[in-house]
């Protein structure tokens, strides 16, 4: 119905949904709690803006649907506190986001505040926003608006809050790290919380993609500028600790190592046993470290085993200690049944299963080493780590070359399978 209208004014708009009722002045009135003079004055013109709860009224009494009128209404509305409030009623409605950005953009608009005013204004009323698309559409909004406008600071609170969201996209890891890092251009402009923030969480993101001196370079950063013992200060410790480790520089992992020992324990007992395991193998304390893997194992909280698992397996790999690691393949499914949710933990598992596939492969078991490194492959893919993915399917090729056998019908199904997954993924 509403296709065949043309919308000029309210008045028509009202005029014609009542007569399309068949409704009297008097009986839209009484339905609608309007009075009939008002109702009239609309219609005929006088009242070229009614009150937009006025219009609601109408509008609920009339049928007409809230995407129209409130398209309607836009188009003369400057007050920006209403604006405001239509543009979270149009959200609670689950309204098109074309008419949210709509509404956005008219409020931010608006001549009736100062420009940084209302950008301040629209950038909390979007931080209290629950559905995750709308908020990312309303700060990159935002940040469109700043450039045009030459409003900086919220350039960078922008910036901020996108990447905050986006980063949770485990599947596009690289792509939203490369983009987050961005932010570094407008590093000086926020807050110094949210400046220790932005370097912990890409320091974190850096290390969850193996790019070790860059989570250096970031987490330094919160461990320098942060003069409390904050527990992001800590964290950020804890993985300067571990990226030093794993490139190579043990004495300064060591360093960081006995920093990190001094806080509560309540924080850090888990990470400080495993990485002093970890240390003393490569002091070649082997004896010292088996058995401090093993009091970690014992000691560690649930989520913590599959990191404890992955270093003893790779501690038992080197020293050609077999029998040892398949009796560390009785905790798969302890670590399966714990839920992870953050990319160093889906990091963690993918390497769990690469090193499982190590094993089955040094140990002959063509087809279980093949089944496991596809595993490790495909979640590598699941958060965008294409160069352990792709290094993943070369150890199972690999693997059938060297040992000269066949690849059976159902590795080769697993394979095209797994293809086709990461394709739907991409």
């Amino acid at each position: 119905m509403s296709g065949c209208i043309t919308l000029l004014t309210f008045g028509d708009l009202i005029q014609q949904y009542r007569l399309i009722a068949r409704l009297t002045l008097t009986e839209l009135a009484n339905l609608s709690g309007v009075s009939k003079g008002t109702i009239s004055k609309i219609e005929n013109g006088e009242v070229k803006k009614p009150e937009f709860q006025t219009i609601k009224m109408l509008a609920s009494a009339l049928g007409i649907p809230y995407n129209e009128y409130i398209g309607l209404y836009i188009g003369v509305e400057r007050r920006p506190d209403t604006l405001l409030m239509m543009l979270e009623e149009a959200i609670s409605l689950s309204s098109p986001i074309s008419l949210i950005i709509d509404i956005a953009s008219k409020f931010l608009e608006s001549d009736r505040e100062d420009s940084y005013d209302v950008v301040e204004r629209l950038y909390h009323a979007t931080a209290s926003m629950r559905d995750t698309f709308i908020k990312l559409t309303l700060y990159q909004l935002i940040i469109d608006y700043c450039r045009e406008h030459g409003i900086m600071p919220f350039i960078a609170k922008g910036l901020y809050q996108k990447y905050s969201i986006e980063r949770n996209d485990f599947s596009k890891l690289n792509a939203t790290f490369q983009s987050g890092k961005y932010i570094l251009n407008y590093i000086n402009l926020l807050s110094m919380e949210e400046r220790l923030d932005t370097y912990y969480k890409l320091g974190v993101h850096a290390y969850s993609l193996c790019l070790f001196e860059e989570s250096i370079k970031l987490c330094s950063l919160v461990v320098n500028h942060d003069h409390t013992d904050s527990k992001l200060k800590i964290k950020a410790i804890g993985i300067l600790q571990d990226a030093y480790y794993y490139i190579g520089d043990y004495e300064t992992s060591q360093k960081y190592l006995s920093q990190y020992k001094k806080y509560p324990q309540s924080i850090v007992p888990d990470n400080v046993r495993l990485l002093t395991a970890m240390l003393n193998v490569k002091k070649g304390k082997q004896e010292l470290a088996t058995a401090q893997f093993q009091e970690c194992l014992d000691k560690c909280s649930e989520d913590f085993i599959i990191h404890v698992i992955n270093e003893f397996i790779s501690f038992y790999l080197e020293t050609d200690n077999f029998l040892e690691v398949k009796q560390l393949l009785n905790y798969e499914d302890r670590i399966n049944a714990v839920s992870y949710h953050t990319p160093l933990e889906s990091t963690e598992l993918a390497r769990l299963y690469k090193l499982i596939g190590n094993y089955y492969s040094a140990v002959n078991e063509v087809n279980l080493a093949a089944n496991n490194y596809m595993e490790s492959a495909y979640r590598y893919a699941q958060i965008d780590d294409m160069k352990n993915e792709r290094n993943c399917m070369r150890l199972l090729f690999r693997l059938y070359r060297e040992s000269k056998q066949m690849m059976n019908s159902a590795t080769i199904e697993k394979i095209e399978n797994f293809y086709a997954l990461c394709n739907e993924n991409k």
